[in-house]
């Protein structure tokens, strides 16, 4: 087996985000002299929604996932008349609303990256007598926005539009990669997929080999779901977006440059 990282040859990164949201993450770490191996940590499964129902007399939507953003693409038909109609879109991030200015939808606001920024963005945009909110999600949530902003007077309608579910097992070509030293560096942007990822090691007697591996989390939230593994090092992204974490990446492996782990080239 090649081992990336050793010798001349680059630093193999396992990238964990469901393959759809996977490609720019891959395209700057290859830019960068990285290898990459795709493992997806959860599986996306749009589930059925009735958007005429939950769209209906809405003052905005709010999305928190990439994911959330294509369920509303799918539902109304990607571009033309049923985007044109819809209210004003507050995005959790420029990743989430990204599809939707892609497809040509002026409409959409997105915050810093976090539900934080977010629920300051609600407040400072709409009033919570102007009526109802649509809420698009996942079955499971970091942030339960209707709690959130119910103080305030808002009242916020929730639709489940997909799931995220972890897979079952490593996949072969993954578990060979780690068990011999093939990976040296693991981002996460989901404290889900780390937590999955701490299951499939345990599962695989895995776990010791996350000291040859430097991890990068998003958040301080997703930092917390890795920390219970032995990594060489855990780095926090300083903002919470793929300029941050790529950032936290190339810091953390400034430190950690030795003959194991050979100087990537840091993409101007």
């Amino acid at each position: 087996m090649t081992v990336w990282g050793r010798g001349p040859a680059p630093l193999g990164v396992l990238v964990t985000r469901p393959r759809p949201q996977a490609g720019e993450l891959v395209a700057r770490l290859r830019a960068g002299g990285m290898r990459c191996l795709v493992e997806p940590m959860l599986e996306i499964m749009p589930l059925p929604w009735e958007a005429g129902a939950a769209l209906h007399r809405r003052q905005a939507i709010l999305l928190t996932s990439p994911n959330g953003a294509e369920a509303l693409l799918r539902a109304t038909g990607i571009t033309g008349e049923g985007l044109a109609g819809l209210p004003p879109i507050l995005a959790v991030g420029a990743a989430t609303a990204r599809p939707l200015w892609q497809a040509g939808l002026a409409g959409v606001e997105a915050a810093d990256g976090t539900a934080r920024n977010l629920l300051r963005l609600v407040q400072a945009r709409l009033d919570p007598h102007s009526g109802p909110i649509a809420y698009l999600s996942a079955e499971t949530v970091a942030c339960d926005l209707a709690t959130a902003l119910a103080p305030e007077g808002f009242v916020v309608e929730r639709s489940i539009v997909y799931s995220a579910q972890p897979p079952a097992r490593l996949s072969p070509r993954a578990r060979d990669a780690i068990s011999g030293g093939a990976i040296q560096v693991v981002p996460f942007l989901s404290a889900r997929a780390a937590a999955a990822f701490r299951h499939l090691l345990a599962q695989e007697g895995l776990e010791a080999t996350c000291r040859g591996m430097v991890g990068i989390a998003l958040s301080q939230r997703i930092a917390a779901a890795m920390a219970p593994l032995p990594w060489r090092m855990l780095e926090t992204a300083g903002r919470p977006d793929l300029d941050g974490l790529l950032a936290a990446l190339y810091r953390s492996l400034a430190s950690v440059v030795d003959e194991t782990f050979p100087q990537p080239t840091a993409p101007h």
